[in-house]
């Protein structure tokens, strides 16, 4: 994009989210969701009534602009007061209280979409609000001080990230008996007057132009004679070629495909910004030998929470897709998706996760029509490889998967190779939408990890493998709920349930032995049964099959501490622990494990202490804790460990969690045992 390009405006930017909203999802994934839902729908309505509209919405995140920050401050108001109502009706574990930061700034304007340090601060002062709060900018007190019956707090001035210099920020409050000049039903009165008195001066004239419009967007297209593309993609090239990209010779293939997708103007845009250059030498990891990739996740622009599902799940596969390419180092779910909703530059994210090369892109979804934006950077160079845009039907989803993969691999200038291509095509796919969608509602309710999500999610399994009795994902993920009743101790007879467990795991792979997830799941239940080399050959086919997978790599370190291998599985877990940064709690458990089994207990203490930080209520990670202080004689902090084991399972047991140790060296169950007991537990 040229300067001459650049639209800028001043304009007034609120933002907002939801406070304690990762534990809100940990309690409780689908009821947050919902209520989101709702809230969202709630705070579009009232910014349209404030003469605003939303401009994003991905995650918990809401980003409006007002061409008043009169309106912005009195939208933020009105959304606030509503919200309390909703939360007096609720319990206090249900209560979604949202932070807004209000800024009047100069902002970078293209298309749908608004950029710049006027947003940038907005979202910043947001995250000094508290819960059901509000805070302004000081250029936005400026503007606001005489015009509203209200008292500012002032908070002072705060050095917040990524921009130059202090912002003044101030807490707004409503005096006491004091409410809005005007109120809701009466802005919504207004507003009825004056579009029906517009509207009758105007009727006439664009009837003709409305039957025009009904008749082309909901006509059904001649079933002979009308071509559509199948796709439309808009590649945003540098200003200079460069010498080693090489053109693009990819033609888009052409068919017949359904009206475009939204009624109204698209948010979504293919449109690029500029994109800052990121530093070799800033990042946290060194660069890996080959080309190395971070898949963000991708925004969902429905104005539908409950479509997180899809969007999350759109977003998985292209990562499991690249995984697979030997070519590639890409790094993982967990670790991308720390950055869900938080609108960070790709430079940042490049010298956070030590990658070149990001991808990311939006989901919006019109019945069964989606549409897909995408785009490929080159973090280290500043610029866009290709941006392209996809109108699919949702049951070509995972056609679409392999499309940007090869894409992707065409822009790092990778050739597919014979072998490469039939690994595409090898996977098998959902025979429906509805199977893909309860999937993902599966995978969601495993990550709670307790065990009213994993009873929520053995029923959903179960439903999967109702819905789709060919495709084998539904039956390991039934296993894993199975193995999982064993893992939390609230199965009945631990023995049906990994015999059950085992089962179904054998059937997944028989069904798709191409499928690396369903080699980790029995290698998995094999552990669990002791049968460790049988085990270790599981995970090592899987990450045979996804190279870049952390999964089998955190699999196979596991393993070997339990095969009393130490040094390797902490090599393994390291390499795991490079794809995956930002990981779940038990990668930096399993890291403690093995170091605990190396006689390390200096170095198991820092890992178990990072897999609580992550997961406060993680009872193995404690229970790591305490079998590691007490060997050092650390008698105080071991017993303090031991408490929080108890505060979190007061029944714990030392001879039960001794038989479900799958560890090959019995005289070290025995030792751990006994340095439990040590510390005070029975």
């Amino acid at each position: 994009m040229t300067t001459q390009e650049v639209k800028r405006k001043l304009t007034a930017i609120l933002s907002a989210d939801v406070k304690g909203y990762s534990l809100l999802m940990g309690e409780d994934e689908v009821g947050t969701i919902r209520t989101l839902s709702t809230y969202r729908k709630i705070m579009i309505t009232l910014t349209q009534q404030y003469r605003g509209r939303v401009v994003d919405a991905p995650g918990d995140n809401v980003l409006a602009e007002f061409g008043s920050v009169v309106d912005a401050v009195q939208c933020a108001i009105e959304i606030q007061k509503e919200f309390k109502a909703r939360n007096a009706e609720v319990p206090e574990n249900q209560k979604m209280e949202f932070r807004m930061g209000v800024n009047i700034g100069d902002v970078i304007e293209e298309g749908k979409k608004i950029y710049g340090d006027g947003v940038n601060i907005a979202a910043r002062i947001e995250s000094l609000a508290e819960g059901g709060g509000i805070c302004i900018s000081g250029t936005a007190y400026d503007q606001l001080k005489n015009k509203l019956d209200l008292e500012y707090e002032f908070l002072g001035e705060k050095e917040v990230k990524n921009i130059a210099g202090p912002v003044r920020v101030y807490r707004v409050q409503l005096k006491p008996g004091v409410e809005l000049s005007v109120s809701r039903r009466e802005r919504r009165t207004g507003l009825r007057r004056w579009q029906w008195a517009a509207m009758a001066v105007v009727v006439l004239l664009i009837a003709g132009f409305v039957t025009l419009a009904i008749w082309k967007y909901y006509t059904p297209p001649a079933p002979k004679t009308e071509v559509v593309p199948k796709e439309k993609i808009t590649a945003t090239l540098p200003e200079k070629p460069s010498a080693t990209t090489p053109p693009s010779t990819e033609v888009a293939p052409k068919e017949k495909v359904a009206p475009p997708l939204p009624e109204k103007p698209s948010r979504v845009t293919t449109a690029t910004p500029p994109v800052e250059k990121a530093d070799p030498k800033k990042m946290a990891f060194p660069l890996p030998d080959k080309p190395s990739i971070a898949v963000l996740p991708f925004a969902n622009m429905t104005g539908d929470a409950s479509q997180e599902f899809l969007v999350d799940g759109l977003t998985e596969n292209i990562i499991t897709a690249l995984a697979r390419m030997p070519q590639l180092f890409v790094i993982a779910r967990n670790s991308t998706f720390v950055y869900k909703g938080k609108g960070v530059k790709v430079q940042q994210v490049a010298e956070e996760l030590g990658i070149q090369y990001a991808l990311e892109g939006s989901v919006q979804r019109s019945g069964d029509k989606v549409r897909i934006t995408a785009q490929f950077i080159d973090a280290i160079k500043g610029r866009h490889l290709w941006a392209a845009q996809y109108d699919r039907e949702m049951k070509d989803l995972f056609q679409l998967t392999d499309e940007v993969t090869r894409k992707v691999l065409s822009a790092v200038i990778i050739k597919l190779t014979g072998q490469e291509e039939a690994q595409l095509r090898r996977r098998k796919d959902p025979k429906n939408t509805e199977a893909l969608l309860r999937a993902f509602e599966v995978i969601a309710a495993m990550r709670g990890l307790n065990p009213k999500d994993n009873a929520q999610a053995k029923r959903l399994a179960e439903e999967l493998t109702a819905m789709d009795p060919d495709w084998s994902l539904g039956f390991t993920l039934l296993a894993r709920a199975h193995y999982m009743d064993v893992a939390l101790g609230v199965s009945a007879s631990p023995k049906e349930s990994l015999a059950k467990a085992l089962e179904l795991a054998q059937k997944a792979v028989a069904m798709d032995e191409f499928s690396p997830t369903n080699y980790d799941t029995l290698g998995y239940v094999l552990s669990m049964k002791g049968e460790h080399e049988r085990a270790l050959a599981e995970f090592e086919k899987a990450s045979t099959l996804c190279p870049s997978c952390s999964d089998p790599y955190m699999y196979i370190g596991y393993i070997q501490y339990c095969m009393d291998d130490t040094d390797k599985a902490i090599a393994s877990l390291q390499t795991a622990l490079r794809l995956n940064p930002y990981p779940p709690p038990y990668y930096y458990g399993h890291l403690g494990n093995a170091y605990r089994h190396a006689g390390r207990y200096e170095e198991a203490i820092p890992a178990y202490k990072k897999a609580i930080q992550i997961s406060p209520n993680f009872q193995l990670a404690y229970v790591g804790l305490v079998t590691s202080y007490s060997l050092l004689g650390r008698e105080e902090e071991a017993r303090s460990a031991a408490q929080e084991v108890l505060r979190l399972n007061p029944k714990f047991s030392v001879e039960v969690l001794a038989k479900t140790m799958p560890y090959k060296n019995r005289e070290k169950v025995v030792r751990f045992a006994d340095a439990l007991r040590k510390a005070g537990l029975k």
